[in-house]
């Protein structure tokens, strides 16, 4: 306990070893099929674009790539950057700080649900503004496209305040988020 406070705990931490293995595993086939055989897409703005798509556009674009990150992390970050980058205040650059504010995960979630809320209402200025932003993003996820909720507002809210954000858990929501709702 620290301040009073009992520490959130990750949702992610408490499943079973088996159980995110076979997360994993099951995301990954989906996204590696997409690496190795594209889906061809005409309009490189196409809300269903294919993993290639976005690697082209990513290229177009400028958008800087990762070479630390393996093949299906970079996939997922330029895939980030591609649905993001024509929203206010999001630069997405790795799976840790560019998520802080929570401003990334909500332009994720509405560039394909444009209409569940206003995003040029969302603040930064305090930590509530944030855990404004996660729980936005979060229960519209879950609301909308069936996005499993075992990153929770709570969750990130201690990773900023303790400055220790697991990049791992970053992408694994963020790959469910692919899963769920690349081919809306």
């Amino acid at each position: 306990m620290v301040g009073g406070k009992e520490r959130p705990s990750l949702k992610l931490k408490e499943m079973e070893e088996k159980h995110l293995h076979n997360l994993f595993l099951k995301n990954m086939s989906g996204l590696i099929e997409e690496v190795k055989n594209p889906t061809p897409r005409l309009n490189p703005n196409s809300k269903c674009g294919g993993m290639a798509t976005h690697a082209g556009l990513a290229i177009e674009l400028g958008i800087t790539r990762k070479k630390s990150l393996s093949p299906q992390m970079e996939a997922i970050l330029i895939w980030c950057q591609c649905r993001t980058r024509e929203y206010d205040n999001v630069e997405i650059l790795n799976f840790t700080q560019s998520w802080a504010n929570g401003l990334a995960f909500a332009a994720l979630i509405h560039n394909f649900f444009p209409n569940a809320f206003d995003y040029g209402q969302l603040r930064t200025d305090t930590p509530q503004d944030r855990q404004k932003n996660y729980e936005l993003a979060f229960t519209t996820g879950e609301k909308f496209a069936g996005v499993p909720d075992f990153l929770t507002a709570d969750d990130m809210s201690g990773m900023v305040n303790e400055n220790r954000i697991d990049p791992k858990m970053i992408f694994s929501y963020v790959q469910e988020v692919y899963r769920m709702c690349n081919e809306l």
